[in-house]
């Protein structure tokens, strides 16, 4: 694994180590409360914002591993009583929800999303966690790549690369003024039992006005119209370019041969994937990756277990699509991850590179 993507220099430091960090881990686990010694500036039992202390204070002698551990418990004490607050407030019995709360991982439990939600979202939760987690336990790098990932807009023209790769991606779909039908993907996969077009358009190339079409047929490569025949002289004629007569675009259009109206409703079909059906795709991709480096800085998990996270995620995405598009779904999903790597990811974060580092993730059952 790359240097860049592990632990950063200033989240590791020198100490005490082999046995009294035993000592400590089973400390932490057997009285998180008692163990974790008091740390100068912070304060367990106030949500206030973080200081410079709070956020550096930690045991000189703690390991990577054992920071991340300290920085959990410290998390869970601050966050439990917010829980257990908000489930008193509204009347919802603690029984049930006592072994997630008192657990390891209380802020990401499922029972606890389903009915204590509105805590995880409160701001004094998130003034918890905004004082207790720890951004040293993620390379700067990886925090400059999750911002510049955030803050890449849908709305805004793709970025230069996929404008290489995705060339139609300015023209219109549909005719000024008409609306299409947003697509999912079992929508693609429908249409697609229709391609190729034998002779017929597809929609929406059906709904197209002049203009419309005009914009699509008018960049095509020429098509020469013969080869010098041999023999011919060179430069002792000399040839006039044949001026055919002009054809409206909509004419052109029904009039395309088998090849060239099969290669437009492919353009087509590109278009409406990368549009209406892959940015819901990038979009909770980039939530995924957002929140599985969050939850390094809570002491949730390592580097290594959020790339991986990240991994598996991509690899429900292929077998979902693997399902809805049947016999098409290699290119497909080839298709789409061009698509997802046409944007911005954190180093290490990109789905090439984690296809390399998990290997094994590829036959594991889904």
């Amino acid at each position: 694994m790359a240097s860049d993507i592990t632990t950063p220099r200033h989240a590791e430091v020198e100490g005490v180590s082999g046995e009294a960090e035993h000592v400590l881990a089973e400390q932490v686990d057997r009285h998180p409360s008692a163990a974790i010694p008091k740390i100068p500036g912070d304060d367990s039992g106030r949500n206030s914002a973080p200081t410079s202390a709070s956020i550096v204070a930690l045991p000189t002698f703690a390991s990577p591993k054992e920071r991340g551990r300290l920085v959990r418990h410290r998390m869970n004490a601050a966050a439990r009583p917010i829980l257990e607050s908000f489930a008193s407030r509204r009347g919802i019995p603690l029984e049930r929800l006592r072994k997630a709360i008192n657990g390891p991982i209380p802020l990401t439990h499922p029972a606890i999303a389903r009915q204590l939600g509105g805590a995880l979202h409160s701001e004094e939760m998130r003034g918890v966690i905004d004082a207790k987690a720890d951004p040293a336990l993620v390379p700067l790098n990886i925090h400059a790549g999750v911002a510049k990932m955030m803050a890449q807009d849908f709305s805004d023209p793709p970025p230069l690369v996929m404008r290489e790769a995705f060339p139609d991606w300015n023209k219109p779909l549909a005719p000024r003024g008409r609306q299409l039908q947003a697509w999912r993907p079992g929508n693609a996969a429908d249409w697609l039992k229709r391609f190729p077009p034998n002779g017929y358009l597809l929609h929406p190339i059906d709904t197209w006005d002049g203009v419309t079409a005009a914009l699509w047929l008018n960049d095509r490569d020429a098509i020469p119209l013969g080869l010098p025949c041999e023999g011919e002289l060179v430069g002792a004629v000399v040839a006039f370019k044949p001026q055919g007569p002009w054809k409206p675009s909509l004419e052109v259009l029904h009039t395309l041969h088998e090849l060239e109206l099969e290669e437009l409703t492919y353009r087509v079909f590109v278009e409406r994937l990368r549009r209406e059906v892959s940015p819901f795709y990038v979009s909770e991709r980039r939530i995924h990756v957002r929140k599985a480096v969050e939850l390094v800085t809570f002491g949730y998990q390592t580097l290594q277990e959020a790339r991986r996270s990240v991994r598996e995620h991509d690899l429900r995405r292929v077998a979902y699509f693997d399902r809805v598009f049947d016999d098409n779904n290699e290119w497909i999903n080839d298709l789409c991850r061009q698509i997802i790597a046409a944007y911005a990811w954190p180093v290490g974060f990109s789905e090439p590179e984690l296809w390399s580092d998990f290997p094994e993730l590829d036959d594991a059952p889904r």
